[in-house]
Formats: C-alpha cells, structure tokens, sequence
C-alpha cells in the first residue's frame, strides 16, 4: 500500500515536471517568437527610415536638376534673343552698305564716262570738283549708317537686358506663388494663387513673345530731290537733260 502511494506520488511529480517542462519551453518560444517579432519592427523601421531618407535625396536631387536646367534654359533663350537681335541689325547695316555702294558706283561710272566725252578743261575741272563733293558727302553718309547701326546695337542689347530682368522678376512671382499655394490648403486661396500663377505665366509668355517679334531697327534712305531743268544762259534754249554735269548751260 505504501509503495502504491509512492508511486502515485513519483508520478505525480513528473507530470509536475513535465508541465512545468512544457510551460517553460513555450515561454521561451514565445519569447524567442516576441523577440523575432520586435527585431523584425525594428529592420522594418530601419528599412522605411532608409527609404524616406532616399526618397528625400532623390527629390532633391530632381530639383536640383530642374532648376540646372531651367538656368540653362534661360540663358539659352536669352542668348538666342541676343544673337537674333544682333544679326538683325548687323544684316540690315550690310543691306544699307550694299546699297550706298551701289549707288556710289554707278554714279562713279557715270562720271567716268562723262569725263571720257569731255574735252574741255573747265568741265574736267567741275566734274573733279562734282566727284570731290559727292565723295566728301558720300562719306559723311556711310559715317551716318554706321553711328547708326552702333546706336541701334546698343539699343537692342539693352533691350534684351530689359527683357530678361522682366522675366526673372516674373519667375520670382511665380516661384513665389508656387511655394504659397504648396503651404496654403483654403479653398478659395488656392483659387486665387493658381489664377495669379496663370496670369504671371501668361505675362511670361507676352515677354518672350515681344522679344522675338521686335523687328531690328533700320532706316529709309530719304529721297533724292529731283534736279531742276537747267536755264539756257542768255535765254537760248537748252536741250540738256536734266541734271547732266557736262550740259553747258548750268
């Protein structure tokens, strides 16, 4: 009988054991399990930090790169007006030589020619005095043309510094604007942000149009006034045509 008691007990007391065996081990894989668990948050916490952090970089690296190119942009365009302006002008003064050219040509070979008809010493002497004067005024002329071609040089460049000092002031409106209507979350300002932004846009808009079709300055050669018909001295009739430096009766 007693040995059935301690038996009894004995058994008893492993069971105890094991149970407290088995509560134990999944204790400890619960905490194992918990452990993984709080390691995987915390990866995890890690791996977003990281992400975020990434995602700001690249941001800011894509502003960085659009404003590099909206300066390229920029430049470019204000470098093209430049040119555009200055080749304007410069194509309309060689248009303007070409043409004083011309005409000091032809009116040299007629003067040559008329000096080839003519045999008398005084007509020599006042065709040389008539080619001096019109030498002297032709000069004078292409003198002119030049002193204009510069002045409308400098005219263009400062108008092109005028155009791209109203273009960056309007791309500070709207930079400004921009960064307004990103802070702002009332309805009725965003409204008033987004028309101001349109209506800053379109004035750029205007501002580049204005700069392409401003034509290059240029000048009209004023008319030659047409020559009066020559008197016959002694009120003989004279058959010369008008303005012929060899008729006799000038």
């Amino acid at each position: 009988m007693a040995e059935r008691q301690e038996t009894s007990v004995m058994v008893s007391i492993q069971e105890i054991l094991r149970d407290a065996q088995s509560r134990e081990e999944q204790e400890k894989a619960e905490a194992e399990a918990r452990a993984r668990e709080a390691e995987q948050r915390r990866l995890d916490d890690i791996r977003r930090k990281q992400e975020e952090e990434a995602a700001r970089l690249r941001a800011e690296e894509e502003e960085r790169e659009r404003r590099v190119y909206d300066e390229q942009k920029r430049q470019a365009e204000l470098k093209a007006l430049q040119e555009a302006t200055i080749h304007r002008a410069k194509a309309e003064a060689e248009h303007q030589a070409r043409l004083a050219e011309m005409t000091v040509r032809q009116d040299h070979e007629r003067q040559l020619h008329a000096l080839s008809q003519d045999k008398h010493k005084k007509r020599v002497q006042a065709i040389a005095i008539a080619l001096g004067v019109f030498f002297f005024v032709g000069a004078i002329g292409a003198g002119v043309v030049i002193t204009r071609v510069n002045a409308e040089r400098d005219t263009a460049q400062a108008y092109a510094r005028q155009l791209e000092a109203e273009k960056q002031e309007n791309e500070q409106q709207q930079a400004r604007l921009r960064a307004e209507l990103e802070q702002t979350k009332d309805p009725e300002k965003i409204a008033a942000l987004q028309a101001a932004l349109e209506e800053q846009q379109r004035k750029l808009e205007m501002i580049k149009q204005g700069g392409a079709a401003r034509p290059a300055g240029g000048f009209v050669p004023a008319p030659k006034k047409a020559a009066e018909p020559s008197k016959p001295p002694s009120g003989k009739p004279c058959n010369c045509t008008p303005g012929d430096p060899l008729c006799s009766c000038l």
